[in-house]
């Protein structure tokens, strides 16, 4: 068996998840506008890109953290630091030097930085119950 580093490999997906970002924003922006908001003009121009790039940056960081867990045996509560790393540094970078798309990147950012954080709570729970 070949045996893997794992902070490695959580650093890996970390700039997986965190190299998404602007095709997320870029999906939320051409996604088509649904017949049922034609009647909400103030929705479509100011929420819909956001909605959209939140609930895909959902998706694709769960799709990502299960691939991880099931395919390359990383869990992300073993190295929950290097997982976060890209994004956060992706995040700071945008702070520091473009504030144009910051509002927009954050749009992604949240979502998966909050489903990268539950799973590494949800799998540390138990193994505190037992201790317990």
């Amino acid at each position: 068996m070949v045996s893997i580093n794992k902070k490695l490999w959580s650093f890996n997906f970390g700039c997986l998840i965190a190299g998404t970002f602007f095709w997320l924003v870029s999906f939320g922006v051409s996604a088509p506008i649904s017949e049922v908001f034609h009647s909400y003009p103030h929705f479509i121009l100011n929420y819909h890109a956001g909605v959209v790039t939140a609930f895909t940056a959902f998706l694709l960081t769960g799709a990502i953290i299960f691939i991880m867990r099931s395919f390359f045996n990383v869990c992300a509560s073993e190295h929950t630091f290097w997982l976060m790393l890209p994004s956060l540094g992706f995040i700071i970078l945008a702070i520091l030097f473009s504030q144009s798309i910051l509002i927009t990147m954050l749009y992604a950012a949240f979502p998966a930085l909050i489903v990268m954080l539950s799973s590494a709570i949800m799998r540390r729970i138990p193994k505190y119950k037992t201790l317990a």
